[in-house]
């Protein structure tokens, strides 16, 4: 007689009770984390789901299971989506193209609107440049929302926001295209209002939607610069700061994207007023924003509800330990409580951000970077001053030389990806002795940080040199300006790698890596758990940057078409390599490692005086990698209060708390 399947389920299920219990698989060689007197304030260290070195172990099977199939939508309830940096390679992909088809949008928008200004000028008899100005509110709408509310989608979620944004800037293009449809001569003063408020609300949902950009990245590929080759570093397979993959071509794709795009929308712009009537630049831009609206709502999230949320451990009156959720992070980052509402959150990252301005050496960086941004624009706007009253050429032509700083900066995308200069073809040194002697390892970051920092001056005064007008051939200001859109891209590209080198902790943060550094932490800070990182640090560095460089990019549009118009391109372009020099010898002292620092204490390990006297047995110092002394020489950059060694330098005790928060 054939069994049936419940008797089958119970032999296996007496089999099973009769087999010695099994411990569970270890994925990596290093032993479980051993119980210390910190276990009361870490509930999580005996839970899986914190533990990244034993798998999970499987739910029994019971008796509804095998007798009841779920339904497809029962599967997807009880489904739990993994967090996006552990997503398959190809859903990763079509998010961060999605983000790339984002930010080109935005630089798409920007430029459309600044090739069509002659046009729109000329249609309401504008002789005071209020159309202009709409460009420099458009700016100052991104830097206001990129400062005040890169916090929020921490709380809400990213794609709210993005789907938000888009949605409200497809109605905001009609107004705006009825107001250029004809002629207005007298112009009139409520047309430039609207024309000016239409465009300070573009540039807030901009600004709404470009918080989402970067971040992005991030929460698919994580925030640094590890791989396979790490840069600076050696291989460890258990460094969280791996997961992800790192950004990789990614980087130089998106850098491409938030720059150059700009150049590209200058072209479109200057072809459409070249025979049609410019209320159909605000049309196209329209049928833009629809695509990619409907692109957007078919991308994941990639900040779902369950992981906007961070824990927190304390004790009660009755010294038992519980746990609580909390929303956000950058509040919890900076001080020992969650916010209560969003505008806490909100408040807590403009202090982040002012406290990673206070540090000497990333203010240069940020402001360097933010200037290289405002450089972009400027240039678009004196090439297309010097072609179109220079050369006298039409707008398609003005258009196509424009095109030049896209196509060089195209030409460095490659680069990102460390192909050409390898750290791989290092050959090891001969002899025990070659170890100790002093040597530069030319990996290909700083290869590239060398060619921008050298070249891209040089390229802006040769530019200035062959802008004087009708004595040269318009191809070389042409051709040069393509040179510093490739350098431009290299610089903004490797800055961005430089803040996540230095400022990325996420394997020093509690909740993360608390096998061997619970220890190190203080009280207050081991009650804080973090489950999903979003980089606070670092992404508060490069929000400010951004902010910095839309500011940078309104002045550029206001100021260099009033020097151009009074005292020429030529003169312009001059003062602006001048500050280019002096911002590139900054970030070159700012980048000197001049100082040498301990990193790893005196004490023995596992042996820490407290103010008694006493040692404490359970405590260990954090060593990452595998040093060759005690000491490392750091720059200015790398000295800051909020820096990866300052950190790791407070958790040795070896700077005090306080001085490691200036």
């Amino acid at each position: 007689m054939p069994w049936s399947r419940s008797t089958v389920a119970s032999a296996v299920d007496a089999d099973n009770e009769l087999r010695p219990k099994q411990e569970q698989p270890v994925r990596n060689s290093f032993p479980a984390p051993q119980k210390t007197k910190y276990d009361k304030y870490n509930p999580f260290l005996e839970s899986t789901a914190y533990r990244v070195d034993v798998e999970r172990p499987r739910p029994r099977r019971s008796k509804r299971d095998d007798n009841h199939r779920m339904s497809r939508s029962e599967k997807l309830r009880y489904r739990k989506d993994p967090i996006a940096r552990r997503w398959p390679i190809s859903r990763k992909r079509f998010t961060a193209a999605t983000v790339c088809v984002n930010t080109a949008l935005m630089g798409l928008i920007i430029g459309i609107y600044a090739g069509m200004v002659p046009r729109i000028q000329f249609q309401l008899a504008d002789q005071k440049h209020y159309v202009l100005f709409g460009n420099i509110v458009l700016y100052l709408g991104l830097a206001f929302t990129t400062f005040i509310c890169w916090p929020l989608p921490l709380l809400h979620g990213r794609k709210p926001y993005t789907l938000a944004a888009l949605a409200l800037l497809l109605p905001l293009q009609f107004p705006q295209a009825i107001l250029v449809h004809s002629y207005h001569s007298p112009v009139l003063a409520e047309y430039e209002a609207s024309l000016l408020l239409c465009r300070f609300l573009t540039g807030m949902l901009l600004g709404l939607a470009n918080i989402n950009l970067f971040s992005t990245m991030l929460d698919l590929y994580g925030s640094s610069l590890m791989s396979h080759a790490p840069h600076q570093e050696i291989v460890i397979l258990n460094d969280v700061r791996r997961e992800g993959g790192g950004l990789g071509l990614w980087l130089g794709i998106w850098t491409w994207c938030f720059t150059s795009s700009i150049s590209v929308g200058f072209v479109c712009g200057a072809g459409i007023i070249f025979n049609l009537n410019p209320e159909w630049g605000f049309y196209i831009t329209g049928i833009l924003m629809a695509f990619v609206l409907v692109l957007n709502i078919l991308t994941p999230e990639t900040r779902r509800v369950a992981h906007r949320r961070s824990f927190k451990a304390y004790l009660d009156a009755d010294e038992k330990v519980r746990k609580k959720l909390v929303k956000g992070e950058i509040k919890l980052h900076i001080h020992d409580e969650g916010p209560s509402n969003c505008f806490q959150e909100v408040w807590a990252g403009m202090v982040l951000c002012k406290r990673m301005f206070m540090q000497k050496g990333f203010c240069v960086l940020s402001l360097y970077l933010g200037w290289i941004y405002g450089q972009n624009v400027l240039l678009i706007v004196l090439i297309g001053a010097l072609l179109s009253v220079g050369y006298d050429l039409p707008s398609w032509g003005v258009g196509l030389g424009v095109a030049s700083i896209a196509i060089g900066s195209l030409l460095a995308v490659p680069l990102t990806k460390g192909g050409l200069f390898s750290r791989a073809r290092k050959q090891g040194p001969r002899s025990d002795s070659d170890t100790y002697k002093r040597q530069v390892t030319w990996s290909s970051h700083l290869v590239r940080r060398v060619v921008f920092m050298v070249a891209l001056p040089i390229f802006g005064i040769a530019y200035t040199l062959a802008s004087p007008g009708m004595q040269t051939h318009y191809m070389i200001p042409i051709v040069f300006a393509g040179f510093i859109g490739f350098l431009s891209n290299l610089a903004i590209t490797e800055c961005h790698g430089l803040i996540m080198e230095t400022f990325d902790t996420c394997d020093l943060q509690p909740g993360v890596n608390s096998r061997h550094r619970l220890q190190s932490l203080s009280e207050s800070v081991i009650m804080r758990r973090t489950a999903y990182t979003s980089y606070p640090r670092v992404s508060a560095g490069i929000f400010l940057s951004q902010t910095i460089g839309f500011i940078v990019a309104a002045l550029a549009t206001g100021v260099g078409g009033y020097i151009t118009r009074h005292l020429g391109a030529q003169i312009s372009t001059g003062a602006t390599a001048v500050i280019l020099m002096m911002l590139t010898i900054l970030l070159t002292l700012a980048l000197w490692r001049y100082k040498s620092l301990q990193v790893i204490p005196d004490k023995p390990f596992g042996v820490k005086l407290d103010k008694d006297g006493r040692a404490d047995e359970y405590w260990k110092p954090v060593v990452i990698g595998n040093p060759s002394g005690k000491t490392r020489k750091m720059s200015l950059l790398e000295m800051g209060g909020l820096s990866r060694w300052s950190e790791i330098r407070k958790l040795n005790k070896l700077v005090p708390d306080t001085a490691a928060r200036k």
